[in-house]
This record gives structure tokens, sequence and C-alpha cells, in this order.
């Protein structure tokens, strides 16, 4: 089995993180904190550590990674906004792995690509963005890569590490028919169907329809003769399937997962982590997991004390009233288990 995990991660200058060092990563990491402590942005850094082997990998990327984020606004193209203010380079790095990104910005022109256009000694300068992989550089300019356009696959990107992101948002059910593609090529099915029930124990299973131009979700009742459509249930279901279908097609890969509580019941925050650490397990997979419910993390510290295999750590992110910068403290089962029932600071609030 391949070992791939992480262990430690620095990150210096993104977005909201000045310098935040983060060490004993496990299989399954759970980030709390206030609002406006970075844990969304720190799932962003992490995506792209993991995910990008080369520059050009990075590139595609950091383009997956605006789009995702900015997909509603009115302008055609991107905003870089990944670059803390005042700012020019960012590090993104691990113990066997470095990332960087610097924003060529000087006044003099120097470190700008000319772009021509029809009257060829008219010369527009274009800023660029230089990306870097344990070293190896390439620049590539702001503007084109912006765009909003896809730049084009290659096989490179297709060897990548197995790497998903689940927004905090409700999940796309085209998406989520995408990743259970992936969990049906395994032979995971029955899995599947076995932590619906666990779930909610009038779950049959669930079922895929090809339509000419998509693909339909379905789950099969108890109480009902014929299938009925994912999208007429509730959205706690929409998001445990989604969790579950894409720890499978991260597989000896990265799954990160923004706000993994919402849509789900905390009645069933206890089964959600139980399934997590057995699939985390059993697929080999690395997750990095944020959450605001006090009550999902008390869940997730309860079934990590129940099993010792489960290999889970939680780090609390705060802002340092001193520095000023936000930093990360990492608790044990016994120092969480202890703040949560002495009402201490540890919670996602």
């Amino acid at each position: 089995m391949k070992n791939h995990f992480i262990k430690n991660i620095a990150i210096e200058n993104f977005k909201c993180f000045q310098k935040l060092q983060i060490d004993g990563i496990e299989r399954v990491n759970l980030i709390g904190g206030k609002n406006n402590v970075g844990k969304t942005a720190f799932l962003e850094a992490a995506s792209l550590l993991v995910s990008s082997n080369e520059t050009h990998d990075l590139a595609v990327n950091i383009y997956n990674l605006l789009t995702r984020r900015q997909i509603n606004q009115d302008s055609t193209d991107l905003i870089l906004d990944l670059i803390k203010e005042d700012e020019t380079k960012i590090n993104i790095s691990t113990e066997n792995k470095r990332c960087e990104m610097y924003l060529n910005v000087q006044p003099d022109g120097f470190g700008f690509e000319p772009e021509f256009n029809e009257d060829i000694e008219n010369i527009i300068p274009m800023p660029l963005l230089s990306l870097a992989i344990n070293g190896h550089e390439k620049s590539f300019p702001v503007e084109r890569l912006l765009k909003r356009r896809m730049p084009p696959m290659t096989e490179r990107n297709l060897k990548m590490e197995l790497v998903n992101f689940i927004g905090s948002a409700k999940t796309e059910e085209r998406e989520i028919a995408v990743l259970y593609g992936s969990l049906v090529d395994l032979d995971r099915e029955d899995f599947l169907n076995d932590s619906l029930r666990i779930f909610d124990d009038n779950i049959i299973s669930i079922k895929q329809r090809a339509t000419k131009n998509n693909v339909i979700l379905k789950l099969k009742l108890k109480n009902r003769q014929t299938p009925v459509l994912l999208s007429s249930l509730g959205e706690g279901i929409n998001r445990y399937i989604a969790v579950l279908c894409a720890i499978w097609a991260s597989k000896d890969g990265f799954l990160l997962i923004d706000e993994v509580e919402n849509g789900i019941h905390y009645t069933n925050y206890k089964k959600l982590w139980q399934i997590i650490f057995q699939a985390s397990a059993e697929a080999n997979c690395q997750l990095f997991i944020t959450s605001h419910s006090k009550e999902c993390i008390e869940a997730f510290n309860e079934v990590q004390l129940e099993d010792p295999n489960n290999r889970g750590a939680y780090f609390e992110f705060y802002k340092n009233l001193k520095t000023d910068m936000i930093t990360a403290s990492k608790r044990d089962k016994e120092q969480l288990n202890y703040s949560l029932n002495h009402q201490g600071r540890m919670r996602g609030e």
C-alpha cells in the first residue's frame, strides 16, 4: 500500500497567512476555529500543494481553485487573490515538496514578458506569475492565466495524485455522479450501500440511470416501489453520499472537505465520523476537514476515543493577539475531550 501521507505543512504569505506551521498531521485531520481564521484558506493551500507535482500542474490547479470560488462573479476574468496583502511571494511546503508563487511587479519592466500589438515597436508589458515546484521554475503571463478558459489538460496532469475538494455548498448531482463512477470502478458499491443503511435504515441502495445527456442518481427505499431521485431528498443524504464517494475517488490520494457538517443533522454526526474513519483507512486516503460545529467536533473526538485505530488529529486555528498572526495548535484526544467538557477554547464556533 502506498504511503503518501504528509506529516507537516508550512505556509507563508498565502491569503490570510503570514507564516503558519502545522506538525503532527494524521490520516484524518479536523480543523476548527472561529470565523475568519483561515480554515478554508488552509484547505486551498493544502490542495495546491498535494495536487501539484510540476509547474504546469500548479498553474492548472490555481485556475481551478479561482474558478471554483469566483464562479458567480460578474467579471469575465478571474482575480488573483491568493497572495497576502503587501507581499509578492507565496511558499507552501511539506517534508518532500515545495511550491512557490512569485508575482513580478517591478515598475521598471523587469520580469515582464513583452506582448506585441500590430505596431511591433509598441510593447505592452505583461506581468508574470512565476511558479516553482522543488526549484523547477516556469513563468506564466497573469492575464492569460486568469482568462475564463481551462488550460489544456495533458497526460502529465492525468497522472497527478488523486485529489478531490468538497466545498461548503451543496454538491451538484453531476459531480456526485462522477465521484460515484470512481467508486463503481473500484467495485465498492456494496460499501456505499451498507454505509447508507447505517445513515438511514430506510435506504436499500443507490442506482445510476443514464440518459441521453446526463446521469441521474436514484435511491431505492424500503417504503417505495420505484426508486426516487436523489435530488428529491434532503441535503444530508446529498452531503453524505458526496463525502463517501469522494473518499473512494481519492483512493491512495487526498480529500479536502470544507464544513463537513453542512446539511447533516447533528444526531448523525457520529455515524458520519465512523464511516469517514473506516473508509479513509480502507481507501488509504488522507483527509483535511473543517467544521464550524462544536457538536461535530465532539462527535469526531468521541469516535477517536472509542477506537485507538482511528488515526485522527484536531487543529485549532486562532489569531495570536500579540502578533496578529493566525496560528494553529494541535490537541490530542485527551486534551480535546477535557476542553470540550470544560468550556475551553477548542470549538468551531
